[in-house]
């Protein structure tokens, strides 16, 4: 391209009328149709004020055998970012890493609930078979009669050997006590291996189809 070529060329690309590309360059509207017709050629001046405008090098103009010009000249090139902008990118990068690899979070909370399952269920294990070794023993009595039934039940005899009273001891209570916490962290734990194994397959696919 010619200089008056790439003079009306760029002109177009900035979106400038003849009128105001003479202003900031310093002329007549009638000096930039000259220019761009190839009747006439900016001097120095105005052939730097140009590029200026333009965002090019005076070079380019000058170089018949160049076509345009889409890169930021040297002088144009933006600053460096700051350390905040850059830091400002982090969400970005962020959403990235959580749908490439958050299904991993979700296999760490089944894993974790895996072990207060398995917590769970061998407190409820040992505390049965605690309470069960105590109501198989013998010689513990209310008023000289032994216990019986379920752990944590009594029951008097009156001299003839007939019940006159019978119900459940302080340990039954405190055996549903004790029973309720490796009962309840039985309970979370299954929950959380069931939600994590969904919350990792729902990740896995949204990662998969954004990878």
């Amino acid at each position: 391209m010619k200089l008056n070529e790439k003079i009306a060329y760029y002109r177009r690309d900035k979106k400038m009328s003849q009128e105001e590309l003479a202003a900031q360059v310093g002329v007549s509207r009638q000096a930039v149709s000259k220019w761009e017709l190839g009747e006439a050629s900016p001097d120095v001046n105005k052939l730097l004020a140009l590029a200026r405008a333009f965002s090019v090098t005076t070079d380019h103009l000058l170089n018949d055998g160049e076509g345009p010009e889409r890169d930021v000249s040297p002088a144009q090139e933006p600053p460096p970012a700051s350390g905040q902008e850059q830091f400002s990118n982090l969400p970005g990068f962020v959403g990235r890493m959580v749908r490439r690899w958050g299904w991993l979070a979700g296999i760490y909370l089944a894993l974790e609930g895996a072990g207060l399952t398995l917590f769970g269920l061998v407190g409820r294990f040992m505390f049965s078979s605690f309470f069960q070794s105590i109501g198989s023993m013998g010689g513990m009595g209310f008023g000289g009669a032994p216990f019986g039934g379920f752990p944590g039940d009594y029951v008097i005899y009156n001299e003839s050997g007939q019940v006159i009273q019978s119900g459940a001891s302080g340990l039954s209570g405190i055996q549903s006590a004790m029973l309720a916490i490796p009962t309840l962290a039985l309970i979370i734990g299954l929950i959380m291996v069931i939600g994590g194994l969904i919350l990792a397959y729902v990740l896995w696919k949204n990662g998969k189809k954004g990878g």
